[in-house]
């Protein structure tokens, strides 16, 4: 069923659009531009729920000032794709008819289960309990889910069914339920990445010698990424390779309040006696359309995480910036796209916090030019299957023709005999406040509130 009176596509985000971005508004803002590109859908509007300082040629980015301005944009279109918990700052919308296209390529109640080890308890089962109720609300209302992997999609396919998605209305639609779960990666730009330069490092950390060879971190630092184990690691290796650097581009996120583990890795460095002089923290966040000028002055890319379950069901979305600037890769092995990066030939996996061969990788790498170089054709060579337009288009097919899920749009008896769950959230405010002040007082609330606010701005 299309939606009678609008054209065009509406993608929403609670992450500002600046020129300095995350994963969550990167990802918004690369999707509607290809939307644009494809130019089935029609006109392109990128709504940033914070701030939006991004002026781009395709598609109108507009900050939201408050729910009348939102509702005008929801109005004048024939589809909204929201990630996060758009739905749950914005509940209205789930009761409009407009198709809702709900992005959860970013599993992050699984994330706060790392996030949140060492917290008090009741502060900790209510934070990944409040994501499970964002998920299930956004789940229970979508008419088109995008995720990141093959995994995912299973992963996404049990949430479903858990809620009464996976039923016979959605199946007699498809019985594979591409109409109703679709994989859309992150994916790499349709440019070509800047020159190789190494001066950009070089002006930053004078100490990065011309010759040196660079491994850089290029996105950012969280509890659940493992930075320790390649700080020694690289330490490790420099008795084998001397001129072995080691670079941290993302120490401070871009959106306040958002904490880094990048103090830890510090930490390290110091204690083994590399801090600036082999490993190197850039104080900040790249620039966005400039971080191809700071992955290309570097030789190989590194992303290292722990074993666990986020692991299993992660997409590392800045491994595709590496693969896209033509870096060879090392990364820990456990998630789909370190499989994918292995299988062509485009880097090495480790063990999870195996320092030894970590090293034995770095030093492999390090050592032979030759190496890195037949990795870092394979890929640049990888990256053009990742490209945006091509991934996107998926989401590009629904969009051209929007349209309700059969089961979303059934009388209440037949939900019932279904047993779909309601997509509003569970309870009202007054009595979610009153479970967090029985749970552990004003306390627990004040932090719930923070945390809350933190994930609505950086994820998703």
């Amino acid at each position: 069923m299309t939606r009678l009176g609008g054209t065009g596509v509406l993608v929403v985000t609670a992450e500002s659009l600046g020129e300095r971005m995350a994963g969550p508004a990167i990802r918004s803002l690369e999707l509607a531009r290809a939307l644009h590109r494809d130019g089935r859908p029609g006109p392109v509007t990128v709504a940033s729920l914070g701030d939006a300082r991004l002026l781009d040629p395709g598609v109108q980015v507009v900050a939201v000032t408050d729910v009348p301005h939102l509702r005008r944009l929801v109005d004048g279109v024939g589809s909204v794709v929201v990630q996060g918990d758009v739905l749950g700052l914005h509940p209205w919308l789930v009761e409009t008819d407009v198709p809702v296209v709900v992005d959860v390529y970013d599993p992050f109640h699984l994330e706060q289960l790392e996030r949140t080890r060492g917290e008090v308890p009741a502060h900790r089962w209510a934070v990944v309990r409040d994501c499970v109720t964002s998920l299930n609300t956004q789940l229970a209302r979508a008419d088109f889910v995008l995720c990141a992997s093959g995994r995912q999609r299973a992963l996404w396919i049990g949430h479903l069914a858990a809620l009464g998605r996976v039923n016979p209305v959605v199946h007699d639609l498809g019985a594979d339920l591409a109409g109703l779960v679709a994989v859309v990666p992150f994916g790499t730009p349709g440019r070509s990445p800047a020159p190789r330069d190494r001066t950009v490092l070089t002006r930053a950390f004078p100490a990065v010698g011309p010759d040196d060879v660079v491994c850089v971190w290029g996105g950012g630092v969280y509890p659940w990424l493992d930075p320790e184990t390649l700080v020694r690691a690289v330490a490790a290796a420099l008795a084998d390779v001397p001129t072995l650097r080691l670079v941290f581009l993302g120490t401070r996120h871009p959106v306040q309040g958002v904490e880094s583990a990048a103090g830890d890795a510090r930490r390290t460095a110091e204690e083994l006696g590399v801090l600036d002089t082999a490993v190197f923290f850039h104080d900040g966040w790249v620039p966005y359309e400039e971080r191809d000028v700071w992955l290309r002055a570097a030789d190989i890319a590194v992303s290292t995480h722990h074993d666990h379950l986020e692991t299993e069901f992660a997409f590392r979305t800045r491994v595709l910036d590496y693969l896209w600037c033509g870096l060879p890769v090392v990364t820990t092995s456990g998630d789909e796209l370190a499989e994918v990066v292995v299988a062509h030939g485009a880097g090495k996996s480790v063990p999870a916090e195996d320092v030894g061969a970590l090293r034995e990788v770095l030093v492999g790498l390090a050592s032979s030019a030759e190496a890195r170089s037949v990795a870092g054709v394979a890929a640049a060579g990888l990256a053009e299957t990742f490209a945006w337009d091509r991934v996107a288009a998926p989401l590009a097919d629904f969009c051209a023709r929007p349209r309700r899920a059969p089961d979303l749009v059934l009388g209440p008896v037949q939900r019932a005999q279904l047993g779909l769950r309601s997509p509003s959230r569970r309870g009202s405010a007054g009595a979610r406040l009153r479970a967090a002040l029985d749970e552990g007082g004003a306390g627990l609330v004040v932090r719930r509130v923070a945390d809350r606010v933190r994930r609505q701005l950086r994820r998703g």
